[in-house]
């Protein structure tokens, strides 16, 4: 523990793939400084179980989770009080880092998911949440999905809501190059490039925040299975990055997928939401390939432009072996391994989790949620509509393979980019390419197991 978290110290913070955690400023936001005032005022000195809670996010986040508090402190009855601990997205996994070895972490507390492998990996790094079934009500969740918080057979950590990757296109500028319906298999992808492009040449139909997500999506489908598994080992082949890679590009030269130059000339280097992007704003990318969890923030900057986005059926390579798409937990809840008071933690849980009261004053500010009790309870208090509801139904129906913890370390994203790059711009080969993709995704998961095990 102490050389991976030394590590993680002396790192800068991993490049995160998280969407639905639109891009904010660094700067800790008003209300969290509010939120914190008002929690810790809200924390009696006397008798009675003392719990803390943290999280990060902006004001919506810190305002309904704060309120979430204040009503379980007023009506749990039970002689618990929570106190939040809001924070800003500046260095998170330092921060974390630092207070979890030190040990002054909160008692509950909010998990990126690649934090799960990193300090739970041996399954003894958070509280085994078995322990709080009686109080905790696990059957709200999917079974497979609730494995995404389980590290080495212990289930660390309860999946707050689910993130699908998928097809998001702009429906209005499709009709404008008379296209009335919406394409669903590559071959119709490539039909419509061609119409776009014969028009407006710079133009591209899907623009993917990294091209790791569209890699990753034509490998499962073509082998069936996810890129690692739990025990740090590698389900694809030199040859597989290859041939991805090479799919990739050839989908960039017909325009149906953003072309790495592109990207970097029009976005940046860095994989982030392009919900505010000036080039998909006026429908240069007439759609986007991410997950549910941004959904929201890109319908809503569209519409401001007078355009609709719509969620697009998964198309499916040819002799696809799974024909589904890859799932994640956008964020977890944990408790600490040495609370004192589980069962009460466990309560609070249960309240901000499945509990309708809760549920309601949390709502959607941390976008889809797991628990079905929960999803049921905001789309009768109105509160899942629209695109979003479109985006439930769209992640009940699709065939997932969930990711492992660790697949958003950054040194995976940065070998499939970096490598890429130099094929696309015709100083590598794709044999090459694909090889170098497949040595620094081993390298870098040989170092991921020296420290996590």
């Amino acid at each position: 523990m102490k050389r991976k978290v030394a590590s993680l110290l002396a790192a800068a913070t991993a490049v995160s793939l998280l969407a639905g955690c639109s891009t904010t400023n660094n700067d800790v936001p008003v209300a969290t400084q509010a939120a914190g005032a008002a929690s810790q005022a809200a924390a009696p000195s006397g008798d009675g179980v003392q719990l803390r809670f943290s999280w990060w996010g902006n004001d919506d986040r810190h305002q309904a989770t704060q309120k979430a508090i204040e009503a379980f402190n007023a009506g749990n009855g039970a002689g618990i009080t929570v106190t939040g601990e809001p924070s800003g997205f500046d260095n998170l996994q330092e921060t974390f880092a630092t207070r979890y070895v030190g040990g002054t972490n909160a008692e509950v507390m909010t998990l990126n998911f690649d934090w799960l492998a990193t300090f739970g990996s041996k399954g003894d790094g958070f509280l085994d949440l078995s322990t709080i079934k009686d109080t905790f009500d696990f059957s709200q969740y999917d079974e497979n999905f609730l494995k995404t918080g389980m590290m080495n057979g212990v289930q660390e950590a309860i999946p707050y809501g689910q993130n699908t990757m998928g097809f998001y296109l702009n429906k209005t500028a499709f009709e404008r190059y008379g296209i009335t319906e919406l394409p669903k298999t590559f071959a119709d992808y490539e039909k419509d490039a061609a119409i776009v492009t014969a028009k407006d040449p710079d133009n591209y139909l899907v623009v993917s925040p990294t091209i790791r997500f569209a890699a990753t999506y034509y490998l499962q489908q073509k082998t069936g299975k996810g890129e690692f598994n739990d025990d740090y080992t590698m389900n694809w082949t030199a040859d597989d990055y290859t041939d991805a890679v090479k799919w990739y590009k050839d989908m960039a030269d017909k325009h149906v997928f953003c072309s790495r130059e592109d990207y970097v000339e029009n976005v940046g280097n860095d994989p982030v939401s392009v919900a505010q992007n000036e080039k998909f704003l006026n429908a240069g990318y007439l759609g986007v390939m991410e997950w549910t969890g941004g959904v929201a923030s890109n319908e809503a900057t569209l519409k401001e432009k007078g355009d609709t986005l719509s969620i697009a059926e998964l198309p499916v390579i040819d002799g696809a072996k799974f024909k589904g798409t890859m799932a994640k937990p956008s964020l977890l809840m944990a408790i600490d391994k040495n609370c004192k008071n589980p069962k009460e933690a466990a309560k609070f849980l249960q309240y901000i989790l499945n509990d309708p009261e809760g549920v309601k004053i949390m709502g959607t500010k941390r976008g889809m949620v797991a628990s079905k009790a929960a999803q049921e309870t905001l789309e009768k208090d109105g509160q899942v509509t629209g695109i979003v509801k479109d985006a439930y139904d769209f992640t009940a129906k699709a065939e997932v393979i969930n990711e492992v913890a660790f697949f958003e370390a950054a040194d995976f994203n940065n070998a499939y980019q970096q490598n890429y790059e130099q094929f696309e711009y015709g100083q590598m080969t794709a044999e090459d390419c694909g090889k170098a993709i497949f040595e620094a995704n081993k390298t870098a998961l040989e170092a991921l197991k020296a420290q996590n095990q």
